[in-house]
């Protein structure tokens, strides 16, 4: 019993000085051909540009959700950049290949960096941003301090602040080492990953012809748990009290099978946009963005041609 829990201990310290020492993301390590670092203080942010063909219409910054990364954005992007619209697509920190905070660095508001990395690519005016999920709390926060030409959410998850009093527990190294464990090895079960991603589109054929690994890769990268425990205590919230700030048209879209969020979640964001265009993926589930990708885009399409 005492070998087991020395060996239980050490493998614990030994997860845990993992977490401990990786936060910086390897701005030399390229998961797409496309893949590009924008520094800004401690942080590097991996993004993504898919460029408009033909005659550019406009320019939509992209936020993924929670556990997911710009691979999420995919087929949307696609059919975006072809019918004219430059699509910047970012992993926001601790998510894809962006840093992983730690409790020895300067954080910075994810709002705050993806502003710097727009106004790094065109000025501010000139963007549409789009969020999925935790994406969208993010989408709305950056709405409300800058000028944009339109605002595109899909499943939008509003971001709450997290209980002060799980703190210690949840930033621990101990939590951050089984954190880290997890998400390198327990995401290694391709049928398993599967069965989440059939609960998060509701669609059995496309989860079961789903490439995996564009969901487990990121996750596996670079103490992608650590980051998590550190990251709760991190975000901003989303305000919903301001959206009156919000000046530019806004697009909300729901799926009516979505086992994510719950309806209070879904009638909160809702009703702090009462003037907002509104659409219901019939049938589709929380990740619609990625299976639904057609019929969203015909949506958002026709939405931005009558702004």
């Amino acid at each position: 019993m005492k070998k087991i829990l020395s060996i239980l201990c050490a493998a614990v310290l030994l997860f845990s000085s993992l977490a401990c020492f990786a936060n910086a993301a390897d701005t030399n390590y390229k998961p797409y051909e496309n893949s590009e670092y924008f520094t800004y203080g401690d942080y590097d942010i991996h993004y993504r540009v898919i460029p408009a063909q033909g005659e550019q219409k406009g320019r939509i910054m992209m936020l993924h959700g929670f556990l997911c990364s710009t691979y999420a954005w995919r087929n949307m992007a696609d059919i975006l950049s072809e019918n004219g619209y430059e699509c910047v697509l970012a992993d926001l920190p601790n998510f894809g290949y962006s840093t992983r905070e730690t409790e020895n660095m300067t954080v910075i508001d994810r709002e705050t960096l993806i502003i710097e990395l727009m106004k790094s690519i065109a000025p501010a005016d000139e963007w549409i941003i789009a969020g999925h999920s935790m994406g969208g709390g993010v989408a709305v926060n950056i709405a409300e301090e800058m000028p944009l030409k339109a605002l595109l959410l899909y499943c939008p998850a509003p971001q709450s602040e997290f209980p002060e009093a799980a703190e210690k527990i949840v930033t621990s190294k101990a939590m951050k080492a089984m954190m880290n464990a997890f998400f390198n090895y327990g995401t290694r079960l391709d049928f398993v990953v599967k069965l989440v991603i059939f609960a998060a589109t509701m669609d059995w054929n496309f989860a079961m012809n789903y490439d995996a690994s564009g969901v487990t890769a990121p996750v596996q990268h670079d103490g992608f748990g650590a980051g998590m425990c550190e990251m709760m205590y991190n975000v901003r919230p989303t305000d919903l009290e301001n959206t009156k700030k919000i000046a530019c048209p806004v697009l909300i879209c729901q799926a009516s099978d979505d086992i994510i969020l719950n309806s209070s979640m879904k009638n909160q964001m809702n009703s702090a946009f009462p003037e907002a265009e509104t659409y219901t993926v019939e049938g589709g589930g929380h990740q619609c963005i990625e299976n639904r990708a057609e019929e969203l885009c015909g949506v958002t399409l026709d939405f931005l041609s009558r702004q």
